[in-house]
């Protein structure tokens, strides 16, 4: 029979599965699962304490917390009460968590501890729909525990409400998922339970042709964003698998390596820093082990082209590749607990080149693309299918368009509500036909693989007219070993120049030690320089870059210079140093071929 919300799926699984293992997670020096019958037990409890809270069928409720058990407990507690989820980031400072509580007009927020609750304490006054703040770890003065909300019972009302939730439509509002806002303020796109069905059915319907689906997710981009909420968060409950937490973004090495997931959900950062490390490795070992690895990684490479053609491999290269693994690959997998079937990356593009890389290695990376509208995935390579430096088909029931401008467009399913209390931005998302307006720039092949090249509002133009797609260049820098991040600048100017930040890990391993700072600084920009010349190699003359500035600090969120997703904030950046990209130009025109 098929479900009409995501509360009949899991009272389903809670029925034909109870023993089963849903969360995992690290307390008191182990590991420990909650079972089905365990997650049933404290949702009910949690539907209790939101009834005797008076939280009615529809209000928001919103949950405020790093990855942990109790964030799957409170969402689920809600959705069964009838509310409507509203996700936080933890990162948030506390005037950008009022402004999505005051527009959300949610009723509870769950915060993680008292560091989260002193955030919302701070803006109290300007929250007058807010009743309660629920706090997972601790309670008094701050709020109320979770503790004291599950004891509050209210067995008979809250069975009653449960049983109300579970006829919910399709077409009721699930969740409130904020956009991260490059640019002005967020926008809190309405999911509905139709749409996460819609993408988890579809997106099994993809990834299942012929393969045994994965059942254990390590659990660590942030809950906030919509790509781990529907797929790290909702998929894995949709099928009945299990959700393992890591218990930080610093431990995410050891923990993949103890919980031995099958499949995880990562962003091109992820890729980009374990890629780093291996090559940090790699610089440091002996002559013979960097022979072997080159000779292995050529290997791998040809009998990934294989693969990703379709193609048989050959005995020969099977034969290759096998000893390639025992001597190298094994090891690198092993790292990642050895059962890794793939990844899904999201978020933002993947290298080529780093896809390649890996899967020389005998990891797959399924790059998919989608946005919160879309409820995350609109496409998505898979196990059989893939292309890389693509981001895959549509999934089966999603329709696309590239317009006469280049953008892409999405119908389906899958695709959101509209902006909470905002008509005019919600009109302004849809074309005439009822296609999603993504604001990014693409293509198709023959083939039916898709391409994004840009956002459409962030393409920048030379002096001479050129188009450049920033974002393509970043990647290929960021690819480079050496260079955390990059942002590349030249609208209206007449050659392109980028500001860079370095990985340091890097750095230590590959420089010599010396005390002369200028000297220092001499080898820091002559390594970056052969980077550079490297990526520019690969580029037309009007994309290529002329010159450069390596900033002393990363770019990030607490600084304000990225999202919480990790995406740039071009124009916070390049107004915080454009003296230094006023000076690239000055000294370029007076020192011809700085580059």
């Amino acid at each position: 029979m098929r479900p009409e919300n995501l509360i009949q799926v899991l009272q389903s699984h809670f029925r034909s599965q109870p023993n089963s293992s849903c969360l995992r997670f690290f307390r008191d020096g182990r590991w420990r699962d909650l079972s089905y019958a365990q997650v049933e037990e404290r949702v009910r409890s949690i539907c209790s304490g939101l009834v005797a809270l008076g939280v009615q069928p529809g209000d928001r409720v919103a949950i405020m917390s790093q990855n942990r058990p109790e964030w799957a407990l409170c969402d689920l507690g809600a959705i069964f009460t009838g509310c409507v989820v509203v996700s936080l980031y933890s990162d948030l400072k506390p005037d950008e968590a009022a402004y999505i509580l005051e527009h959300s007009e949610s009723r509870v927020v769950f915060v993680e501890d008292r560091t989260q609750a002193e955030k919302i304490l701070s803006v109290r006054g300007r929250l007058p729909e807010l009743k309660a703040i629920v706090l997972i770890e601790g309670g008094e003065p701050e709020g109320i525990s979770l503790a004291e909300v599950e004891g509050r019972c209210d067995g008979g009302r809250a069975m009653e409400r449960i049983a109300e939730s579970a006829r919910a439509a399709r077409t009721a509002p699930l969740t409130i998922v904020y956009t991260s806002g490059t640019t002005g303020a967020p926008k809190g796109a309405v999911l509905t339970h139709g749409n996460i069905l819609a993408v988890a059915e579809m997106g099994l319907e993809a990834i299942s042709k012929g393969q045994e689906l994965p059942r254990l997710n390590l659990s660590f981009l942030p809950l906030a964003h919509a790509l781990e909420r529907v797929g790290g968060h909702f998929m894995p409950l949709y099928i009945g698998g299990t959700i393992a937490y890591a218990r930080s973004l610093d431990t995410i090495a050891e923990d993949v390596a103890a919980i031995r997931p099958d499949f995880s959900i990562a962003v091109p950062r992820f890729f980009e820093k374990l890629h780093n490390r291996v090559q940090s490795q790699i610089r440091e070992a002996s002559p013979l082990r960097r022979a072997i690895f080159a000779w292995a990684v050529g290997v791998g490479s040809e009998r990934s082209k294989c693969l990703e053609a379709g193609k048989a491999v050959r005995p020969w290269v099977a034969c290759k590749f096998a000893l390639a693994d025992r001597l190298v690959f094994a090891k690198i997998r092993a790292k990642l607990g050895g059962r890794m079937r793939y990844f899904v990356s999201g978020g933002a593009p993947l290298s080529s080149e780093l896809a390649r890389f890996f899967h020389s290695a005998g990891i797959l990376i399924c790059e998919g693309y989608g946005a919160t509208e879309t409820s995350a995935p609109a496409t998505l390579n898979t196990p059989t299918t893939y292309r890389f430096g693509s981001v895959g088909k549509a999934l089966p029931g999603v329709e696309m368009r590239i317009a006469e401008d280049g953008e892409v467009l999405v119908r389906g399913p899958n695709l959101f509500q509209g902006y909470y209390k905002d008509p005019d931005a919600t009109r302004a998302a849809f074309d005439a036909d009822g296609f999603y307006r993504t604001g990014d720039i693409g293509r198709v092949d023959e083939d039916g693989f898709y391409y994004i090249t840009d956002r459409k509002k962030e393409l920048i133009i030379t002096a001479s007219g050129k188009n450049i797609a920033p974002q393509k260049l970043e990647n290929m820098l960021r690819a480079r070993p050496y260079i955390s991040n990059a942002l590349v600048h030249c609208d209206r100017r007449p050659y392109v120049v980028a500001l860079i930040t370095l990985d340091h890990v890097a750095i230590q391993a590959a420089r010599p030690v010396l005390d002369d700072a200028a000297a220092q600084s001499e080898i820091l920009r002559a390594m970056i320089e052969k980077q550079i010349e490297v990526v520019n190699q690969e580029l037309p003359r009007f994309e290529q870059i002329k010159d450069f500035r390596i900033l002393d600090e990363d770019f990030s969120a607490q600084s304000g210079e990225m999202t919480l997703t990790f995406k740039l904030k071009r124009r916070v950046i390049e107004a915080r140093h454009r003296a230094l990209l006023d000076q690239m130009y000055s000294r370029h025109e007076s020192r011809p071929g700085a580059l």
